[in-house]
């Protein structure tokens, strides 16, 4: 498991972590609960390489099976 963490770094993982460390630093020192739970969403993001957490909820769906044209005949109204 732990060589499944340390792999696909870039740069938008790294941000996750600095920010979830950052709020959570923020929460000790004031002692903020709102900054403890906002900091371990982030720091949990970052180190799973997780973007939403809410079962998928930002999942990109499955690509559809693209549909046949057929012809379309107008008639003119005049």
């Amino acid at each position: 498991m732990s060589g499944s963490l340390m792999v696909r770094w870039n740069w938008l993982r790294w941000l996750r972590l600095g920010l979830g460390v950052a709020f959570l630093i923020e929460g000790w020192r004031s002692g903020s609960g709102f900054a403890y739970a906002i900091g371990a969403l982030f720091t949990m993001q970052g180190v799973l390489n997780m973007g939403c957490p809410l079962l998928g909820a930002c999942a990109v769906p499955p690509a559809r099976a693209t549909a046949t044209t057929q012809d379309v005949s107008f008639d003119e109204v005049e």
